[in-house]
């Protein structure tokens, strides 16, 4: 008897230590069921937890799965994380008889709120334990929950911790639950493994990608650069204020604001302009100074958000300085720098045979070809045609369906307009040494069709590249290079493409798979943004590590990772909700809730 009694006070103090640990670490709402057993086993880890009907209809949140719980198990005095995962929900009057003709003789056949008075079940599966007492990091949740033992709403600091879900600076949102602020964040050197974000129109791609660009700001490390390849015309005003005298926006600010602890405040960018001759011509006339492209630049493109967020209430003060358009008020302070760009032949003949990534492989050979041993003799992109139309290679004959590819090829470079335009411009390798923090290539503004777009992604890639490589091999490697593509299943189609988009496919398939491979030693780390991965270069999916999966059609969540249920969840969930799938976090997969709008320029250009 002796033994009994010592056990049970010592049972009897481990409940009251497990209560108290319950109360510092969370709200109690409830005990581990002593009616239905704790299983783990080969297959389960599951746990009941008994909920009073007081406290049920208190949190409105009870009722959803997916929602984390916790427990401080009685015999350890570890924490458990739980998710909870299922419910047992009854009726009084299903507990006394099952058949409804009594029921109604009794009087409890019509609405009776008293019936509803009952303990609910929630079914909870183990994730990890801690042991809060001893300080120690989250292990697998390995053990049998006492009966009785305590359940509680985790304050959010003890599911951050139990989660691991603040690994590192790059904060990029909250979990998605109805109660507290649990932060999720990784680390910078996850990006070198590269990031894949998913979602219809309207999800909130854009509105996290620029989250994501915001806390790079914050962060501020050094020598690191942002670089944003622009085709939908969504960033290059990014230095511009949120528009806060939206209530909508507001509350996306407050939320980043609350995510990081500091307040955006202003950006300084760095804009590459491409210039094409009929641009001049239509634009800027015989003006051939930074200056004027600038000036141009900021009536056309900058001037009428300037008058929307004006006309708002939002006053902005700007000016242009040489080839700076300076933007500032009293909460917010930025500026934007203006590189015009475009190819001199001179400077690009030497990777013509790769600058359109349409050539074969043999037109590509053939072009060094010609370039090694004429290059002297040739000064203009017409003189190289003309070569070839000629089939000038000293009695070296060229097979026609090459030569056809060749000049098509270099044909359709020059109706680009983008060669020797004769404007003030800046080299790449010299915007390169001595930008901002935060590169956008405005390929939107600049009215380049399709092809010119695409000519000079594969040609900015190409020369971040190259440049990053020699910063390796000279030991001069500091912070890191983070690439932004959105719409990135346009310059990096699915395999599925047209026959005659082979040697693209194949080419940029090539290049891409170079970059997200060699990049990794190198710290340049992409960031893709895409609506449909069917559309998207397998290579891409395979190579990028984290996922972030907004909106989508169910078919293509699950194809991803997620259950049916949550793929049909996440098919009908609000703006800004996504899963996060990646292998940094302690739990592969979780739920978040981003900052939308965002804290930068973020508007709907069809209402300035």
């Amino acid at each position: 008897m002796s033994s009994d009694s010592s056990l049970y006070n010592d049972i009897k103090d481990k409940i009251s230590k497990a209560r108290a640990l319950a109360i510092t670490l969370g709200d109690i709402i409830g005990k581990v069921s002593r009616y239905v057993p704790s299983k783990i086993d080969e297959e389960s880890n599951t746990v009941n937890v008994i909920v009073d009907p007081n406290t049920y209809y208190k949190y409105p949140f009870l009722g959803k799965i997916g929602i984390f719980l916790g427990a401080i198990d009685i015999k350890t005095l570890y924490f458990i994380l739980l998710r909870v995962i299922g419910y047992e929900r009854n009726d009084a009057s299903s507990l006394l008889i099952g058949d409804s003709s009594v029921l109604s003789s009794i009087g409890v056949g019509d609405d009776e709120p008293g019936s509803l008075i009952t303990n609910v079940t929630l079914k909870c599966e183990m994730l990890t334990k801690i042991d809060f007492l001893s300080s120690s990091e989250p292990e697998a949740a390995d053990i049998t929950l006492e009966p009785q033992s305590p359940v509680i709403i985790p304050k959010p600091e003890v599911i951050e911790r139990s989660l691991g879900t603040t690994r590192g600076l790059l904060k990029i949102g909250f979990l998605d639950t109805s109660y507290g602020k649990v932060r999720v964040s990784i680390s910078l050197d996850d990006l070198n493994f590269h990031m894949l974000i998913l979602g219809t129109t309207g999800a909130g791609k854009t509105s996290f990608i620029k989250d994501l660009i915001a806390g790079f700001n914050v962060i501020n490390e050094e020598n690191t650069k942002i670089f944003i390849l622009d085709a939908t015309g969504d960033y290059y005003h990014i230095f511009l204020p949120p528009d806060k005298t939206d209530k909508i926006v507001r509350n996306g600010v407050e939320e980043f604001n609350q995510l990081y602890g500091a307040i955006v405040k202003g950006i300084n960018l760095d804009i590459i302009y491409p210039i094409s001759k009929t641009w001049v011509r239509k634009y800027l006339g015989k003006a051939r100074s930074v200056n004027s492209i600038t000036k141009t630049y900021y009536e056309m493109f900058v001037k009428p958000i300037v008058n929307y967020l004006n006309n708002k209430g939002l006053t902005l003060y700007t000016s242009v300085v040489n080839n700076k358009i300076i933007v500032s008020n009293s909460e917010w302070n930025s500026q934007v720098t203006i590189y015009p760009f475009y190819f001199r032949f001179k400077d690009v003949r030497k990777i013509l045979h790769k600058l359109n990534p349409y050539f074969s492989e043999q037109a590509s050979h053939f072009i060094k070809i010609m370039i090694r041993k004429k290059g002297k003799e040739i000064s203009t992109l017409d003189e190289l045609i003309d070569l070839f139309n000629n089939n000038s290679l000293e009695g070296v004959e060229i097979h026609k369906s090459t030569r056809e590819n060749i000049v098509r090829g270099l044909y359709l470079l020059k109706e680009t307009q983008l060669f020797d335009v004769g404007v003030e411009r800046f080299p790449l390798i010299r915007i390169l040494q001595n930008s901002s923090s935060t590169i956008v290539f405005d390929l939107y503004n600049s009215e380049l069709d399709d092809f010119s777009q695409k000519i000079l992604t594969y040609y900015f890639l190409d020369r971040l590249f190259e440049f990053r490589e020699r910063q390796m091999r000279s030991g001069s490697i500091k912070g890191r290079f983070v690439i932004i593509i959105d719409e990135a299943h346009r310059f990096f189609p699915s395999s599925k493409g047209a026959e005659e988009d082979t040697n693209y496919i194949r080419r940029v398939a090539g290049k891409i798979a170079t970059m997200m491979r060699l990049g990794r030693r190198r710290k340049i780390g992409f960031i893709f943004a895409t609506h449909n991965p069917n559309d998207l270069s397998d290579i891409i999916i395979q190579l990028a590590n984290t996922k972030a999966v907004f909106r989508i059609k169910s078919e293509v969540a699950e194809s991803l990772g997620l259950s049916k249920t949550e793929a049909k969840t996440l098919n009908w969930e609000r703006n800004g909700v996504a899963y996060l799938l990646t292998p940094w976090l302690r739990e592969g997969k979780i739920k978040l809730k981003v900052a939308v709008p965002p804290p930068l320029g973020h508007y709907d250009l069809s209402k300035t």
